[in-house]
């Protein structure tokens, strides 16, 4: 039985019982967070384990920040998903986590759920309109030069080009620019012409781990952290967007859209980079040119997901990703080890095209679709494109005729309180704006989410983790040792 069948797990390692001691740490006075996405449940779930009293206040109305579960959904928001056929859970946010040894990956494992690999050895690439494996493709010179240069992207750490100028410079041929914008840009967030190589090449050096590719197999990650968070769960406040924070004096007085206000002593911040840099939430006193400075070096742009559904699986039932069609840099076979079926996919759009197929609205369906039929036809003197004539389609009651495809779509791009994907450095930047943006501010203010993530796993669900660990503890420090 999965999680949405009943079965939570409690939240570990922060339970108490009536004889367990009193708190870690004795402070009268309260933290409030703002966000309740990964990183804000986790500093939540950290400093109330050590007695310390935290309020969440969350500007949508389900926790979880970016990371989506479909299931349980409203039917008014994604009316497509009870057509949907698939056996397993389908997310809109975070469907991979990279590491068995990761946090999230130690979380997988004390709670003893399933997971699938999804190995290198099951990606296809594309090039010239034509998906194959890196076996298939051994013998292309052009794919090979490809890979070394994204095998070698740590070598570009200290760069202030873009990835897209290095690859210039590094003679690739243009015929695999559209691989290279899938495998680095669009993973990061962007495209290969805004991100910046050597912030990217430092990123890819300080992580640490395993570096597998994991995917749960019979829980959506919402539930995951639902469930492991449980504890604070009671101290979200759903439905209230902070757009004020003055932290000149104590307390510090939060207030929200529609007015109200709130009292804290210390504030954590954990909204998306591209909050801060539009004025979304103001400050006063401002922030410190350090933090501004920093935020100009980090962007975070357009970002586009689609999960379609077919009659049958194309592409084939081995593959995992596919890399580096000129319009689509991702699509992800979700099914693979975890589906009977095995015939969704995921599209994961960020960049300048994310913004082209934001602008297309229901009409981006047939966008994709139409760029899968350049992928996969019959070969035949007049091709059909398997795209097209496999989508499952709605059937209309009375005549039983097909008629719009079945697919679930959400635009990151034009959420109220989130607006793109996942922060990706310009280029010039280095991890030590990453480090400017994330440090606290008189002992009253702080930051975390993935934006924040000095261990080289911004833009995921471990950045988002590792930087509520260390605003926990920076948050401790100046209890423990005020100023």
């Amino acid at each position: 039985m999965g999680m949405a069948g009943g079965w939570l797990l409690p939240s570990l390692f922060t339970q108490c019982t009536p004889n367990d001691p009193g708190p870690e740490i004795n402070y009268a006075g309260s933290v409030a967070i703002i966000g309740a996405g990964a990183a804000g449940l986790y500093a939540a779930d950290i400093l109330r384990s050590k007695g310390i009293k935290v309020t969440i206040y969350e500007a949508g109305t389900q926790i979880g920040g970016r990371v989506k579960s479909l299931r349980n959904q409203p039917v008014t928001a994604y009316p497509n998903i009870p057509l949907m056929s698939s056996d397993f859970p389908l997310e809109l946010g975070a469907d991979t986590f990279i590491g068995t040894d990761s946090i999230l990956g130690k979380i997988v494992q004390d709670y003893r759920l399933a997971t699938t690999e999804f190995p290198a050895s099951a990606n296809h690439y594309v090039i010239d309109n034509t998906a194959y494996s890196a076996t298939d493709w051994g013998g292309d010179p052009d794919f090979a030069a490809a890979m070394a240069f994204r095998q070698n992207l740590k070598s570009l750490a200290g760069s202030s080009q873009s990835v897209q100028q290095e690859i210039v410079a590094a003679g690739i041929s243009t015929r695999a620019h559209s691989l290279l914008n899938g495998t680095i840009g669009n993973l990061y967030g962007a495209d290969n012409d805004l991100a910046g190589a050597g912030a990217l090449g430092e990123a890819e050096t300080l992580r640490t781990g395993d570096g597998k590719v994991l995917v749960l197999t019979g829980n959506p990650l919402q539930e995951l952290l639902i469930s492991r968070f449980n504890g604070v769960l009671p101290s979200v406040k759903l439905g209230t967007p902070i757009t004020s924070i003055q932290y000149g004096a104590d307390p510090v007085v939060l207030t929200a859209q529609d007015g109200s206000t709130f009292e804290a002593n210390k504030v954590i911040v954990t909204v998306p980079v591209s909050i801060l840099k539009n004025g979304g939430i103001t400050f006063s006193p401002g922030l410190p040119g350090t933090h501004t400075g920093s935020l100009a070096k980090i962007g975070m742009g357009a970002s586009f997901r689609a999960i379609i559904e077919f009659k049958r699986n194309f592409w084939g039932e081995s593959v995992g990703f596919i890399f580096g069609s000129t319009n689509v840099p991702e699509f992800m076979s979700m099914g693979l080890n975890r589906s009977v079926f095995n015939a969704t996919l995921q599209v994961t759009v960020n960049g300048a095209k994310a913004a082209t197929y934001s602008s297309l609205g229901d009409g981006a369906i047939d966008a994709l679709l139409a760029d899968l039929d350049l992928l996969y036809n019959d070969k035949a003197p007049n091709p059909v494109g398997y795209g097209t004539k496999y989508v499952r389609r709605k059937v209309d009651p009375v005549t039983l005729a097909e008629t719009d495809p079945i697919y679930v779509m959400e635009d990151w791009t034009v959420r109220e309180h989130i607006l793109g994907g996942y922060s990706y450095p310009l280029p010039g930047a280095t991890n030590d704006d990453r480090k400017n943006i994330g440090q606290p501010i008189n002992g009253k203010l702080f930051f975390a989410g993935e934006a924040t993530d000095i261990t080289g796993n911004s833009g995921m669900v471990n950045g988002a983790l590792a930087s509520a660990e260390r605003v926990a503890e920076e948050v401790v420090k100046s209890i423990l040792e005020p100023a």
